[in-house]
């Protein structure tokens, strides 16, 4: 069974079609499923905080980025072990002089991040042979 929200009325029409014209039980409005279909998928991808195919959760990382970013915490949680390293041992080997500036560095990638579509995180920072994605 298939629940799908008819365009006109906004009541929940139940189908046991995945897909086609269906008539709502209610207005008797006739619409297409196949664009609902759509629609809903595309709403899921623009949120940032659903596990995308990696298993991994760009709104995570963003926020990761937004507010531990001099530590590299966003690169542990990404996979990328070395890149997290790096971040930590320059934030820690420089008092945090050299960590300040790296924690703007990474404020920005994390609200670039949160902007950016789920695919493009995935290939960017997730499916990269990179060792430091930037």
């Amino acid at each position: 069974m298939y629940n799908y929200q008819c365009p006109q009325c906004k009541n929940i029409v139940v189908s046991d079609k995945a897909s086609g014209d269906i008539r709502c039980s209610y207005c008797g409005c006739q619409f297409n499923t196949q664009y609902q279909t759509n629609y809903q998928y595309q709403q899921q991808q623009r949120d940032a905080f659903t596990a995308g195919p990696s298993g991994k959760c760009r709104g995570a990382a963003g926020l990761l980025a937004i507010f531990l970013g001099s530590l590299g915490i966003h690169y542990f949680y990404m996979g990328k072990t070395t890149a997290g390293i790096v971040c930590l041992l320059i934030t820690i080997l420089s008092c945090g002089t050299i960590g300040a500036i790296l924690g703007i560095l990474t404020l920005i990638q994390g609200i670039l991040i949160l902007c950016m579509s789920e695919s493009e995180f995935e290939q960017r920072y997730i499916y990269t042979q990179s060792t430091i994605p930037f």
